[in-house]
């Protein structure tokens, strides 16, 4: 392992805990398909699952994830998962352009696939920068006020079950002073 290879694995799990943490649902969305495709590129590399000197599960894990951040390209209105997108194609054209030309030697594919992989990370560091000078919420409190929500109402309908409660003081209780507020989300 390169120095490298350590910065851009450092780089990318602060990018993706700060994705989690203060990104919206697509920038979430983008961190977990990252974070996923780490652990499989992990564990293709440690485990040595290898045939005729391809780890054929990250080959496959990259093109999977070509595929949903090109989906998510097309779904998304923002500017970063275009850009995303298009370093993970020269990401999987590093490595093709590596298999099919036996003249380029595996250091060229890899260091052009780990340049790519600090833009990937960067892009999306850079989309909750995007977000938090926007102004714009972050998904974690959006899903803590669902859950709250949820919460609730679960507990309302259980105890609309049980035999033993009053209904008339059930509802005095629910609609005795102001109501919480509840924020709405953006839409």
């Amino acid at each position: 392992m390169t120095i490298w290879v350590a910065v851009g694995v450092c780089l990318g799990m602060a990018a993706y805990a700060v994705a989690w943490i203060w990104g919206g649902r697509t920038e979430r969305f983008a961190a977990a398909v990252m974070l996923l495709h780490f652990a499989v590129a992990a564990m293709s590399i440690i485990y040595g699952w290898e045939g005729a000197g391809l780890y054929l599960p990250r080959m496959i894990a990259d093109y999977v994830r070509l595929l949903i951040f090109g989906w998510l390209c097309l779904r998304s209105d923002r500017w970063w998962p275009l850009l995303m997108t298009a370093a993970l194609v020269l990401m999987v054209v590093a490595e093709v352009v590596g298999l099919n030309n036996p003249e380029i030697a595996q250091w060229g594919v890899v260091s052009a696939q780990i340049g790519f992989g600090y833009i990937v990370d960067l892009t999306l560091l850079l989309s909750v920068c995007e977000r938090w000078l926007a102004g714009e919420p972050s998904a974690r409190h959006a899903a803590w006020v669902r859950a709250a929500a949820a919460t609730a109402a679960r507990r309302r309908k259980k105890a609309l079950r049980r035999p033993d409660v009053d209904l008339a003081r059930l509802w005095k209780a629910r609609t005795r002073g102001p109501r919480p507020r509840i924020p709405r989300l953006p839409a």
